[in-house]
């Protein structure tokens, strides 16, 4: 008889994106989630995604959550809970084999990652950051000494400053960091993003020519410029 190797678990909290639900109308589900996909596509792909459905529950039908899980999923979105009131949502959790969520849930993870961040170790990257490039500064800052140009994307746990243009698309505090900053010399981003709260390059009300340090506030994100 040989011995079994038990298996290892380890627990790890991984930034979810929500998606609130307001409209149980499947096609303009599919026109929102559509128009949201091409405004941030690096921020859904793959991630693990939540469907808030708390302000739709009394209307909510098994065809129609199905339709919305379907479509998510063609998408390439990983959907795989729902968020809302737990005891409502415990039977449609358990019909269609889905995990709950819930705030709590969120500001918990919110905590313990500004918790972690005060410890964090800086990751340095010296030279550009060119089109089609991705850096993750996994459990770290992330310090750029140089530009980060269009097409590119940096990520990072902590904060991310920039030494230079930031162009491309910045995402900080991906695992729940709200605390966290980007910060940079030149702003002409297509994308900026901390804790899962995002603009897009049409909703940047910046000057590309001034450093400018972007922050989050009461779940916005708030640009300054110097």
């Amino acid at each position: 008889m040989t011995d079994t190797k038990p298996m290892t678990v380890r627990a790890r909290m991984l930034p979810i994106q929500r998606l609130i639900i307001d409209d149980l109308d499947p096609s303009g589900f599919a026109q929102r989630l559509t128009e949201k996909l091409e405004q941030a596509p690096a921020l859904f792909n793959r991630a693990p995604v939540a469907l808030d459905v708390g302000a739709v529950l009394a209307e909510l039908t098994d065809s129609t959550l199905q339709q919305m899980l379907d479509f998510a999923r063609e998408q390439r979105l990983v959907v795989f809970a729902l968020a809302g009131p737990k005891d409502a949502l415990t039977p449609w959790c358990e019909r269609f084999n889905l995990a709950w969520v819930d705030d709590k849930d969120r500001a918990t993870r919110a905590s313990k990652a500004e918790a972690a961040a005060t410890g964090l170790e800086t990751q340095v990257i010296r030279q550009p950051v060119r089109s089609g490039q991705q850096i993750y500064a996994r459990g770290a800052h992330l310090l750029i000494m140089n530009q980060v140009s269009s097409g590119a994307e940096v990520i990072a746990d902590g904060s991310i400053h920039v030494y230079g243009a930031l162009r491309g698309r910045a995402m900080a505090g991906v695992q729940g960091d709200t605390l966290a900053e980007i910060v940079c010399q030149n702003l002409d981003a297509d994308l900026l993003a901390i804790a899962g709260n995002y603009q897009v390059r049409d909703d940047l009300n910046a000057e590309s020519s001034r450093p400018t340090r972007v922050r989050l506030e009461n779940e916005q994100l708030v640009i300054e410029q110097f």
